[in-house]
């Protein structure tokens, strides 16, 4: 049994490329929108703790050339991740990356002090470590 062609769908070239002045229905201000809130202090514990059992977290460059002079390792920032920390200082936003940062305070895996300051990424599950110190 042969198949029945498909029906086609008449197509107005009018619609295709109207003149510069046709209105668009391309929302304009949605690339520029306002920046989303920071977290507030539940949720970036939520977040942390969310990232740190089932997403990934990375280091910047900054960061990552700055391991051996600081003597952090990826162990300790776990350590402090999964550990109990607080947030020091309000978030604050940088418009050259488009996100907010958080500086973190906690202890590393020896219990010596530790401040990270870091981005969080809730759609891509991820944490990324801004500088250590």
């Amino acid at each position: 049994m042969a198949e029945k062609p498909g029906k086609l769908i008449p197509f107005e070239k009018k619609s295709v490329a109207k003149g510069p002045q046709a209105a668009s229905n391309i929302d304009i201000s949605a690339s520029s929108s306002q920046r989303e809130p920071a977290l507030s202090g539940e949720e970036l514990k939520t977040a942390v703790s969310r990232i740190v059992l089932y997403g990934t977290f990375r280091e910047s460059k900054h960061s990552a050339q700055d391991r051996s002079y600081r003597n952090v390792s990826q162990e300790d920032i776990i350590a402090m991740l999964e550990g109990p920390w607080k947030q020091s200082g309000k978030p604050e936003w940088s418009d050259e990356h488009g996100n907010w940062k958080y500086r973190l305070e906690g202890k590393d895996i020896d219990g010596d002090e530790l401040e990270l300051v870091i981005a969080v990424n809730l759609e891509m599950n991820r944490i990324e470590i801004i500088t250590k110190f």
